[in-house]
Order: structure tokens, then C-alpha cells, then sequence
């Protein structure tokens, strides 16, 4: 186990005290600086999978063949490291160029994506049931 304290919290505010458990063998402060340094690397983990599940729906996968699942989940993995990049470069360098990250077909493709929008259309049936379909339109 390791136990960190802040040694000069900032006026007003309590020290940070942090109990880390760990499997590792810690022999040296820089053992102790290594795990650290790991441990702080989990929350990018984190971040990823937040990304998979919550941008990418991958929980919401449904294929007929484990193989076919086994496919979505590795185009779906390599898309939420490719927006974690983005995130993570935006904040850093908003200034950055579009085509630093993407080639020309993602470009063209994602700028056609942009200008199409949803119409949807909604009917009253009879007995009051609602039916509504959604369609794809370009933008003018």
C-alpha cells in the first residue's frame, strides 16, 4: 500500500491523503513515483471506455454472429481512441487543422454527413394511434 499526503494544500483547503493499493513490489520512491504516474493513466482508460459505451452505444451492439460483434467492436474501439485524439489535441491546440486527423475521403464524407438533415413526419391514425417515419434530406 501506498499513502500519499499533500504536503502544502493551497490556503483554506485540506491536504489531499491518498491510499493506493497496489500488487507491485515498491522498493524506492521512484517505485512509488512509477505506480503513480500509472495510476493516473487510468482515468484516460476510463475515458475511453466512457467513450465506447456512451458515444459509441457499444452496448447496444446486436449482431447475428459472434464474428460479425467481434468486427463492430474493433472499427468501434479504433473510433473512440480517434475521438479521444481529437478531445485531447482540441483542448490543447484548437488551432489544429481538420487534416491533420482525417484524409480527404473522411473530410468529403463528413462534411456531405453535415449537410443532411432529419425530417421526420408524423400521422394520427384511427383509434388516436400515432405513426411517425424519419427521413434523410439534404440541406439546401
Amino acid at each position: 500500500m501506498i499513502h500519499a499526503l499533500e504536503e502544502n494544500p493551497p490556503k483554506g483547503t485540506e491536504a489531499v491523503e491518498w491510499f493506493l493499493l497496489t500488487t507491485l513490489e515498491i522498493a524506492s520512491a521512484k517505485d512509488i513515483e512509477q505506480c503513480f504516474r500509472w495510476y493516473t493513466l487510468r482515468w484516460r482508460i476510463e475515458d475511453w471506455h466512457r467513450v465506447l459505451k456512451s458515444g459509441c452505444k457499444i452496448d447496444d451492439l446486436a449482431h447475428e454472429t459472434a464474428e460479425r460483434l467481434r468486427r463492430a467492436i474493433g472499427i468501434n474501439l479504433v473510433i473512440a481512441w480517434r475521438i479521444m485524439l481529437m478531445t485531447l489535441l482540441g483542448r490543447e491546440t484548437p488551432e489544429l487543422p481538420a487534416e491533420i486527423l482525417f484524409s480527404d475521403v473522411e473530410l468529403r464524407t463528413l462534411d456531405a454527413y453535415a449537410k443532411k438533415r432529419v425530417e421526420t413526419t408524423c400521422a394520427i391514425g384511427r383509434g388516436g394511434t400515432v405513426g411517425c417515419e424519419a427521413r434523410r434530406t439534404s440541406r439546401s
